[in-house]
């Protein structure tokens, strides 16, 4: 796949996490969309939400970031209780814009309050270190 097509696809995935989201009348069907890009992601799935949360675009309105922050921390909850030894550092700087955010500040908050909470078990990988730093072998 190209790097537009890849865009496409953001954009596409994006585009059905708001519909799912808006859906307050057919809350049937935003479950059964959600469940079905929380699967289709799998561990991506927290940098999806970050990528929705600290955006600029006009497109997401200020409900989408709290609703997004707030997966973000359920996310997060279900790695404190698995305790799987994943050090969610690479998340923090898109944490720091949505403090920024008024209407998403506390939501932010509640996902850094659990990467403390994760900081103190032992930690063994960090949560998609080359795909936010790079190809850790490149020079």
């Amino acid at each position: 796949m190209h790097v537009g097509g890849g865009l496409y696809y953001v954009h596409l995935m994006r585009r059905i996490y708001h519909l799912a989201n808006a859906s307050t009348s057919l809350p049937v069907l935003a479950s059964t969309l959600l469940q079905a890009l929380f699967i289709n992601f799998k561990e991506d799935a927290l940098a999806f939400l970050a990528g929705i949360w600290s955006t600029t675009d006009a497109e997401v309105q200020k409900e989408s970031r709290s609703v997004t922050l707030l997966h973000a921390a359920a996310f997060l909850e279900a790695h404190i209780l698995e305790d799987d030894g994943i050090d969610f550092q690479t998340i923090l700087p898109p944490l720091l814009v949505a403090l920024q955010e008024p209407d998403a500040c506390q939501g932010a908050l509640e996902c850094i309050s659990r990467i403390r909470i994760l900081s103190d078990h032992t930690l063994s990988s960090v949560y998609r270190f080359d795909t936010v730093y790079g190809d850790s072998e490149r020079e």
